[in-house]
């Protein structure tokens, strides 16, 4: 080994480290905590599963629906928030929708228009707007109400687009409310508020 070229001998050495590493924390590890997660965790470990009459029949970690067979709620059981995923509460269907605190604005489907796949235009929901309909959803199922600061009274996000002159706007759009919706507010700065209509860009506001 002393007479192997300084390249070669650091190159074995770093082959070793793997080697041993990929051993200790590849195999060994993780079979050491999943052994002790399994002996003293068994129930959380595996997922925490409700089981009847020696069924698999949810997890107490993942909410379910409590409605009828007309989907109204339940009211002797806790209504869980509303879930978007599948057909809800469906672990396999979640994914992260990267949106964060700056989207506001819904992009309104464009009634007629088709998407790319030629299914009826969806249009986008902000962040702002799935919170509001989601908070609005939930009161509902409890019988209270879903209000929101920054919500309209319909679920979505209350946003105004200003389209500023010389002294005073000459036009303010609420953005998330596609016409013939009625504006959450009458006027601003007196000027009419108008509904928004779908396909138009209010980037300028």
């Amino acid at each position: 080994m002393e007479r192997l070229p300084g390249w070669l001998r650091q190159h074995l050495a770093a082959l070793r480290a793997l080697a041993v590493l990929t051993l200790i924390l590849g195999a060994a590890y993780p079979l050491l905590v999943t052994g002790v997660a399994q002996a003293v965790f068994n129930g959380k470990a595996n997922g925490s599963l409700v089981q009847r009459n020696g069924h698999d029949i949810g997890s107490a970690l993942i909410g379910q629906d409590f409605t009828d067979k007309d989907g109204a709620p339940v009211r002797r059981y806790f209504q869980s928030r509303p879930s978007a995923a599948g057909d809800g509460y469906d672990p396999l269907a979640t994914s992260a929708s990267n949106l964060g605190p700056e989207s506001v604005l819904d992009v309104l489907p464009v009634p007629g228009a088709e998407d790319d796949e030629g299914n009826p235009d969806q249009g986008k929901r902000s962040l702002l707007t799935q919170v509001c309909a989601r908070s609005r959803a939930a009161g509902e199922l409890e019988g209270v109400s879903g209000a929101r600061p920054y919500c309209t009274p319909d679920g979505v996000g209350a946003v105004l687009k200003v389209f500023p002159a010389v002294g005073a706007p000459t036009r303010v759009v609420s953005a998330n409310q596609a016409c013939p919706a009625v504006p959450f507010v009458a006027g601003h700065r007196g000027v009419r508020v108008e509904c928004a209509r779908p396909g138009e860009d209010l980037s300028a506001g």
